[in-house]
């Protein structure tokens, strides 16, 4: 009789453990997934914010060239090279943020979760690509809608070269800053398999 007590003893503090160990994963999972979230909520927020803050910007930083007297075959191709570039940028943040957005750590697998953060550097690369190539049309509208606002000498040329150059710089590094934290934020989703039922 007493081995049958030990034994019942033994698979209640077995279903216990087993139990406890259950738990205990689920919390260290719980808690490792804060940080990617807050990566993710933040990466949310910078997409959303581009998709409003690039327009604002612009229109506040040529509102003096938007002038009756401006207008002319320059002005209208700069408007149409700039508009072009904005909305195409403003759609593939907004493709971003909703790609984003279908990310939910506390619901999706931990693979799920990886694919479509990885759906999302695909996207991403494509951004990449488009603002690299796409950004000599978009300073040439800029231009072309400042064009009567400018007084061209050697000096202003320079200095619109040199703003063209450390802009598309500047935009390449931070580009692969955040390359960067879009592969860590796979790998610590990786990480979280380890404690995944």
């Amino acid at each position: 009789m007493e081995l049958e007590e030990l034994k019942t003893i033994w698979q209640k503090y077995d279903r216990k453990l087993d139990h406890l160990e259950k738990l205990n994963k689920r919390i260290i999972l719980d808690t490792l997934s804060k940080k990617p979230q807050r990566k993710l909520n933040r990466m949310k927020y910078q997409s959303l914010f581009l998709i409003f803050m690039i327009p604002v910007i612009l229109i506040l930083g040529l509102h003096d060239c938007f002038r009756i007297e401006n207008v002319d075959l320059k002005f209208i191709i700069g408007c149409v090279l700039t508009l072009t570039f904005v909305t195409i940028l403003c759609y593939l943040n907004l493709k971003g943020f909703l790609e984003l957005r279908g990310i939910n750590l506390g619901t999706d697998s931990i693979l799920e979760s990886v694919r479509k953060v990885t759906e999302f550097k695909r996207l991403f690369i494509r951004k990449r690509k488009f603002n690299l190539m796409a950004f000599p049309m978009f300073f040439v509208g800029i231009l072309f809608i400042a064009w009567k606002s400018f007084d061209f000498g050697s000096n202003i040329l320079f200095l619109l070269l040199g703003v063209s150059a450390v802009s598309l710089a500047l935009g390449y590094k931070q580009l692969k800053m955040y390359s960067g934290k879009i592969e860590e934020l796979q790998k610590e989703i990786l990480d979280l398999n380890e404690y995944a039922e």
